[in-house]
């Protein structure tokens, strides 16, 4: 569009023009050169204003037709109608919705008040024979008086849960006593001779120190196998539990639980007022809402603060008596490359009335099933099951040896029977919480087991931690084998600590059954495991694992020793031997002993068969430690096609075992697979198999890192290329002309970083530097808070990082600092200066930050506030003067406490080979790092136009590096000399380096300084 001025406009302008000009450049003559450029530029400016005010009109009067046009509105209309139709649809949905949950709990609360009729009616019929038996008892109170409690005061805590007060009738808060509950209370019925002293004052204080553990538990069992036939006289006892409390309102309390309330009346009209030992049997009905509540869970471990005065429930562990002969018990797995499993599935703990006929039936089917003849033990239980068809647990080892004859491959159907006897219990597997009762541990084991099995292990954690708290009011074998499953559950996912807290646990447990061996460990019928001296090297094992995940190497090498001189050979040992010296870091010794078993072991043919990935996967890690990166990679790919064969195989037959799904370690194997790419300079197949990983383990900081690490390697392999003959060629890209005319046009040298596009991968993820600090925002989010009182520890606090093994907290410290500056250093490369800013000023304030992160964080630091026209601060921030040798460079931490001792352990005389760092960081030279820092100061200088002190900086930066340089300082080289206006300088530096595009003249050349050729970059 052509846009003419009227002469008017025209000379109104003219007149601001030369106004302006003469403001301006008062002392310089009139120029009508310059006089006509700002009239073009001012014509321009009319010629904008023009344009924009014609498409302001434009969409002035689109949007005037558009609210003209009739079918807009009618569109508006519609629209409007559409909404107010949704929202009355969605009102109407909602009382729909409520009027139906008002009904359901109207309906609920209607069935709950009908069972609670049905329920007292029963009770009211359960009375009934007791009434016309004993016509001179007072008439029982109504069901809803039973319990009196007062509205004034709060209710008592410890009567509510014990069922006892150690105030009695004075204690100030109520005490709802029931007329007759199913749990009967033997006041102060059993006592032994270290009780009286507390009574006796004849009797020294320390009366007690003469009375053993072994006595003691000895007298109980005594009071057991003498009282509870008697008890059981009058129907099924479901609980009994022994007080051994000092507190007089606690002390030799016996509390006996029956099924029914006409039981425990029976139970309380024979007993009461009787004699036992001597003294009165004082019964009364008490109500105990949970066992849970009432038994202090710190009396098994002797950990209870308050000793035997605690006013919880200290009681004695019930013996193997001769209603728990029905116990049948499976080992699921065995040891699998380098774990054991001493997972087991173990029946219900809970008392039955059976017949000698039954019983001997049970024994018989015990035999049957331990003989792995599934078949015949279905058929003796099926017996049993004929005079018990409710009984939960007969019901479970119904379940148990149908699971066995299909060779535990039908897992669901398992499962099923599981929940239906969970629900004959009350409990429910779907939700740990409704675990409250002893009886229910086992099928919940069971539930845990299979989780494990099928590596749902925090799943497992959470059931098996609750049933942990039940340790001292179940059977013992079922103890050892949740202890056992919590151990390993806790090393499945990275939590070394709380499994060596449970391996000390067990530790204490075996050195107790050694010094009192009549605690019913080492001759129950229910053992765990047979062999004592087996039972020691397994915890052993575990501790090893412990330690070797902890990298306690030290401890660990005394626990290995030891473990060695019992003779005692396994896979899962040999494999710890290897690790250890893995960490030890020699890896020669770990080769032979991994190649030693595989010729010696006999019992590696299984080993071949269901672990041979992981056996190729530790050949690999061995290699690359070795710097054989062809062997690595080879024995790598071997360990994933093995993996893949695997998983094929069992795919493909009929026999899928429960335990084939611990065999599939894709993910560990793909991790392992692209570091190892990743160090050998291969970041694009690396980034393939990281990017798999993360959608498994997304919370893994240092993971993340890799994949940032992976994008920054393609973006910029290294910074070898920079000395490279063809990066300098680029310096000056063509030569055109000749003679007079001769010219020559220069480069950019750094145009091939800039230019490369993102790499796709996979179809969906771009493999760039925008996805790199993607990747490196993720880091950070995921990075734990790290307090004082952490850094206390001497670094020992651990922070889980699967699929390896926890970091310890000086590494997450260097790991944070290398997000740090991969940061700022991918903030840069995007323009990002800002957040590069940022990230550099943040890696500074960290005070543990290493010698190289700081020196990194600086150079970043000063580009970005140079990129942000701050020159004085980006100048600051560059002082070669500080950089005076390799310390100043080293990114290594400070060495904890921890790290002290384990350095401090000399190692053995082992054939290995040179130590060679896997990455060779650079600079590692100081005399490197200040020709860099050098070469800024005078590449900002050179921006600011001081000639002078871009030269001298420049010239230190030559010196310092040597003749060969890299290709961008010949770019700073060229500009300074067109800015000094030195043209001889420049066409000697032309002939010097790039004499094939310069023409034949000769120059007189100044001498110049060289030195040795330096490996380093920058």
């Amino acid at each position: 569009m052509d846009i003419r001025m009227d002469n008017e406009s025209f000379q109104k302008m003219k007149l601001i023009i030369i106004e302006e000009f003469k403001d301006e450049h008062k002392t310089i003559k009139f120029n009508h050169k310059i006089y006509r450029l700002l009239i073009k530029k001012l014509r321009r400016k009319l010629k904008r204003q023009q344009l924009a005010k014609e498409r302001d009109e434009k969409i002035r009067l689109e949007e005037l037709q558009r609210q003209n046009d009739p079918l807009y509105q009618a569109w508006i209309i519609q629209k409007e109608k559409t909404r107010l139709q949704k929202e009355i649809e969605e009102e109407e949905e909602n009382k729909k919705a409520r009027k139906s949950r008002e009904q359901r709990e109207q309906m609920e609360l209607q069935q709950q008040q009908k069972l609670t009729k049905e329920r007292v009616e029963k009770q009211k019929e359960l009375l009934l024979p007791a009434k016309t038996n004993s016509p001179s008892h007072n008439p029982f109170a109504t069901v809803q008086d039973r319990i009196t409690a007062s509205i004034e005061r709060p209710v008592c805590s410890f009567y509510s849960k014990t069922g006892v007060c150690r105030y009695d009738e004075r204690c100030h808060r109520t005490h709802n006593r029931p007329d007759i509950t199913n749990t009967l209370l033997a006041v102060n019925m059993y006592s032994n001779f270290e009780m009286q002293y507390g009574l006796d004052n004849e009797y020294d204080f320390d009366i007690g120190l003469e009375f053993e553990e072994s006595e003691r538990y000895e007298n109980f069992k005594d009071f057991f196998y003498d009282v509870l036939p008697e008890f059981e006289r009058f129907g099924r006892v479901i609980m009994f539990k022994v007080c051994y409390n000092s507190g007089i309102h606690l002390r030799g309390n016996v509390y006996v639980q029956y099924k029914t309330d006409y039981e425990a009346m029976q139970a309380y009209k024979a007993l009461n007022t009787r004699y036992y030992a001597g003294r009165m049997v004082q019964c009364q009905f008490v109500n105990i809402p949970s066992w849970t509540a009432a038994i202090c869970g710190l009396s098994e471990f002797g950990k209870c603060p308050k000793g035997r005065r605690c006013h919880y429930l200290h009681v004695f562990r019930n013996p193997p008596i001769y209603l728990n002969t029905f116990d049948l018990f499976t080992t699921m797995s065995e040891d699998n490359n380098t774990t054991t499993n001493n997972n087991n599935n173990n029946s219900i703990e809970q008392c039955s009335i059976f017949t000698e006929q039954d019983k001997e039936l049970a024994v018989k089917a015990k035999q049957e099933y331990e003989g792995g003849q599934y078949d015949v033990c279905l058929k003796t239980l099926q017996k049993i099951l004929e005079s018990c068809p409710d009984d939960p647990k007969v019901l479970f080892n119904v379940a148990l040896a149908e699971y066995a004859m299909s060779s535990f491959q039908k897992t669901d159907a398992f499962k099923v029977q599981l929940n239906k006897i969970a629900e004959k219990l009350h409990c429910s597997l779907d939700g740990v919480t409704t675990l409250e009762e002893p009886d229910q541990c086992t099928v919940f084991y069971n539930m845990a087991v299979l989780l494990y099995h099928t590596r749902q292990y925090r799943s497992a954690l959470l059931v098996v931690e609750k049933l942990f708290r039940f340790i001292g009011q179940i059977d013992e074998t079922l103890s050892w084998k949740i202890c056992l499953l919590m151990c390993e559950l806790d090393l499945c996912t990275f939590q070394p600590e709380n499994a060596l807290a449970t391996v000390i646990h067990l530790e204490k447990l075996i050195s107790e059954s050694v010094i009192s061996p009549s605690n019913g460990l080492s001759h129950s019928p229910n053992m765990l495991i047979e062999n004592l001296e087996v039972l020691k090297s397994k915890i052993s094992l575990y501790k090893i694992r412990c330690l070797l995940m902890l990298k306690s190497l030290r401890i660990c090498k005394k626990e290995l020793r030891q473990l060695q001189n019992t003779n005692i050979s396994s896979t899962s040992l040999t494999y710890a031997r290897a690790n250890f010296e893995y960490f030890k870091e020699n890896h020669i010794r770990a080769l032979k002993i991994l190649t030693n078993n595989q010729q010696t072991n006999s019992s590696l043919i299984s080993l071949q068969t269901n672990s041979s990935h992981c056996f190729y996967n530790n050949l690999s890690c061995i290699h690359f430690h070795l710097h054989k990166s062809a062997f690595a990679l080879f024995y790598m790919r071997r360990a994933l096609a093995e993996n893949n064969r695997l998983l094929i195989e069992q795919l493909n037959s009929n026999d899928k075992q429960l335990i084939v799904h611990n065999i599939n370690r894709k993910y560990e194997i793909l991790y392992n697979l692209g570091i190892q790419l990743l160090f050998k300079h291969q970041p694009l197949p690396a980034f393939e198999c990281l990017i798999d990983v993360i959608n498994i383990y997304s919370n893994n900081v240092r993971l993340w890192l890799r994949l940032a690490e992976c994008c920054i390697m393609i973006h910029r392999s290294s910074n070898d290329d920079i000395f490279k003959l063809e990066e300098k060629l680029k310096c000056v890209l063509q030569s055109i002309g000749t003679g007079f005319h001769h010219k020559l046009i220069l480069g950019n040298c750094n145009t091939s970083t800039s230019s490369k596009k993102s790499t796709v991968t996979n179809g969906n993820e771009n493999c760039s530097m925008e996805f790199a600090l993607f990747c490196l925002k993720n880091a950070l989010a995921s990075l734990p808070p790290i307090t004082e009182d952490d850094l206390q520890k001497d670094g020992t606090k651990l922070y889980p990082a699967p699929p390896g093994n926890p970091i310890r907290i000086g590494d997450m410290i260097a790991l944070k600092c290398s997000i740090l500056a991969a940061a700022a250093y991918v903030s840069l490369c995007l323009n990002d200066f800002v957040s590069a800013k940022n990230y550099a000023t943040y890696l500074l304030e960290e005070p543990r930050a290493s010698s190289g992160h700081k020196y990194l964080a600086r150079l970043y630091l000063s580009e970005s506030l140079l990129a942000m026209n701050k020159i004085d601060l980006a100048i600051s921030q560059l002082d070669a003067e500080s950089i005076k040798t390799e310390n100043d460079l080293s990114f290594k931490m400070s060495i904890t406490t921890v790290d002290k001792e384990e350095k401090s352990d000399t190692p053995e005389a082992t054939p290995t080979v040179p130590k060679v760092d896997l990455v060779s960081w650079l600079p590692r030279d100081a005399r490197v790092g200040q020709a860099i820092v050098y070469y800024n100061i005078a590449a900002i200088y050179a921006i600011t136009n001081d000639v002078e002190k871009a030269f001298k900086h420049f010239n230190l930066f030559v010196n310092l590096f040597g003749k060969t340089q890299p290709a961008h300082s010949f770019q700073l080289k060229f500009y300074l000399d067109l800015l000094d206006g030195n043209r001889h300088r420049l066409q000697i530096l032309l002939k010097e380096n790039f004499g094939h595009l310069t023409s034949n003249k000769s120059f007189v050349a100044f001498p110049t300084i060289t030195h040795t050729l330096s490996n380093n970059n920058s």
